[in-house]
Order: structure tokens, then C-alpha cells, then sequence
């Protein structure tokens, strides 16, 4: 195996979303990725290196068992530069082609897990049982009973749902996955609310919908079906990707995560799903107006109060962190 410390600056062409996949969609170029993967073929800057480690074209053909010399340099050469980097030592994986690596690595490993059981809090609406299932990549907690926190803008009777790698549930049990799943959602939420895409970094368009006719004293509107009357869409301009949720989780989110990475004790496993809906319910009022369009909101997160207010871009036009005390919504 080579090792240098330069790489040449290469001038890449764009790469379309459907030259991506077509580009990915065979076996022996996936195995390619995987052997420069295994092998630690990869520029390791992330790792805090700027060392260069490669595979030399023979003894990759050899790993990937293909004695057809033409055959192997077509496919080698439809990965580079995009996904493999070509050096004088040898080849490597690029940057695009470690995440290929890692996405499939994220999505393995709990092919024969069985995760769905119940939990031992009852749900906060309503006070039945609350279950927590897995499935297609979504964690999800349910009552067992009631429409849920969402109305129908979920599946029937969902509390809480994320999505969730599944090689990340093959070291925790239930409760600290959805420790982490509530960290995982307050910093994706994050992301979107300072206007960047987490999975590409691209660009967020942001819409936001009002429910005139609202009304709810903890069940489903009947207008708008659900228990918020204000709702926000934020979709990567790039990549699509999306979380569509109430103004005041995405409200809750942002805060959370300033309390959380602000927190020098920060423990995984001490966030519930039954305190961040109590909060939900309970430590958040909220107020509209209109022309322009405000929604303003006061968090009570002991010991702070955040009084916060969004325009109907999510923009954070207002923002004030203070300790308990009257403090009205702005």
C-alpha cells in the first residue's frame, strides 16, 4: 500500500443526481468501494491527517477478483474522479466515495434486530401504553390508544418519530436510542433553522402555513387536523431533504440544542421522549400575527426562559435567553 502526502487538484465536472446513481447502480464498482474502504485506501483529513493511503491498480484487481483487464479498468475508470482518486502511488477513495461507504455501513447491521416493545411511561395525552417500533429506517414511539401529538400529518398515534441509522441501534437498548434520536432531531432542526442542509449543505426553502380557522383544546383541529395551528416546511433546494413539523418543534429544537451544546455535562442518555412532549405541551405558548407574519414563542426550560419570534421565512427575528421569571411572549 502507497502512502504520500499530496494529492493534485483536480477540476471535476458536474455530476448529475441520475449520473450519480448510474454511476453507483453495479456490483463491481460497490466493490470497490468497499475493498478501498476496508483497506483504509482513503484521504484521512477528517481523521486529522493529512496522509494519503492507496491501493496500487494490481493489487486491486486482485482483491476484486476480476481477471479481465479491460473489464475492471472500465469500471475503475467510471468511479474516477467523482467517487476514487487516481495518485501516482496508487488509487483511494475520495471524499464522495467515503460517504458512499458510510451510508451503507449506517443502514446495515440490524437486519435480525427485533425493536419493537413497550416502554415504561405512559403517554402523556392520554395516559395509555406507549410503544416504540423500528422500521424502514424510522423510530418511532406511538400511544397505543390516541390520535397522537400530530394529528394526521402522521402515522395514527405517533408521539415521536425520526429517522435513524440502523447500524446505531446494535449497541443501545430502547431508551438510549431515543435519547439520541431526541439529539439527533434538535441538531438536524438546528441545521435547517440557520438555513443549511445536513446531509448536502445545500440551500433551505422555507414555507409556512396557517391554520385561520383553528381550533383545539388538545385534540385535532378540525380545519387543519392536527393540534397546531402553525406548521413550517424546510426542504434542501439540492438534495430534498425535508422535515415538515409545528413552529414550536422547530422552535423547542433550536433551543434544546443551544442547551445542549452549550452544556459542559452534556449525558446522552438523560433526555425522555415524556419530558420533551411535556415541554411540547406545557413550557410553550405561542402567539400569531399577521402582516407581516409573526409567530412568537416563550420556552420555559428550567431555569431559562427563551422568548424567541419568527418571521414566515423561520427567520429569528427576535431572540432573548433570560432566568425564570415573568417573562411574556413578545
Amino acid at each position: 500500500m502507497g502512502h504520500t502526502r499530496f494529492t493534485p487538484d483536480l477540476e471535476l465536472d458536474r455530476l448529475s443526481p441520475d449520473e450519480a446513481f448510474a454511476t453507483l447502480g453495479n456490483e463491481i464498482r460497490l466493490e470497490i468501494i468497499r475493498v478501498l474502504w476496508r483497506a483504509g485506501a482513503a484521504y484521512e483529513y477528517d481523521d486529522g491527517s493529512d496522509a494519503v493511503d492507496t491501493i496500487s491498480y494490481s493489487e486491486l484487481q486482485t482483491e476484486i477478483d476480476i481477471e479481465d483487464n479491460g473489464k475492471f479498468n472500465y469500471h475503475l475508470s467510471k468511479l474516477t474522479p467523482h467517487f476514487v482518486r487516481r495518485t501516482d502511488d496508487g488509487y483511494r477513495l475520495s471524499n464522495a466515495g467515503k460517504q458512499i461507504a458510510r451510508t451503507v455501513i449506517a443502514v446495515s447491521g440490524a437486519g435480525s434486530l427485533e425493536f419493537s416493545q413497550e416502554l415504561d411511561e405512559s403517554c402523556p395525552l392520554c395516559g395509555a401504553a406507549v410503544a416504540v417500533t423500528y422500521e424502514d429506517q424510522w423510530l418511532r414511539v406511538r400511544c397505543t390508544e390516541c390520535y397522537g401529538l400530530f394529528g394526521d400529518q402522521a402515522p395514527a398515534g405517533t408521539l415521536f418519530l425520526t429517522s435513524y441509522p440502523a447500524a446505531g441501534l446494535t449497541t443501545r437498548d430502547s431508551e438510549q436510542a431515543l435519547a439520541a434520536g431526541l439529539y439527533r432531531c434538535a441538531l438536524d432542526i438546528t441545521y435547517l433553522m440557520y438555513g443549511i442542509c445536513r446531509e448536502c449543505a445545500g440551500q433551505i426553502s422555507t414555507s409556512v402555513t396557517v391554520c385561520h380557522a383553528h381550533e383545539s383544546e388538545g385534540q385535532p383541529c378540525d380545519t387543519c387536523g392536527t393540534p397546531f395551528p402553525v406548521w413550517a416546511d424546510m426542504r434542501c433546494d439540492t438534495c430534498e431533504f425535508a422535515k415538515r413539523l409545528p413552529v414550536e418543534m422547530f422552535a423547542t429544537g433550536l433551543v434544546l440544542a443551544t442547551e445542549l451544546t452549550g452544556n459542559p455535562e452534556l449525558d446522552i442518555d438523560s433526555p425522555a421522549v415524556d419530558e420533551a412532549i411535556e415541554l411540547l405541551q406545557h413550557s410553550v405558548e405561542t402567539r400569531v400575527s399577521m402582516e407581516p407574519l409573526r409567530v412568537s414563542l416563550r420556552i420555559e426550560i428550567e431555569p431559562t426562559v427563551f422568548t424567541l419570534a419568527l418571521d414566515d421565512e423561520m427567520n429569528v427575528v427576535d431572540f432573548d435567553r433570560t432566568p425564570r421569571s415573568d417573562t411574556v411572549v413578545p
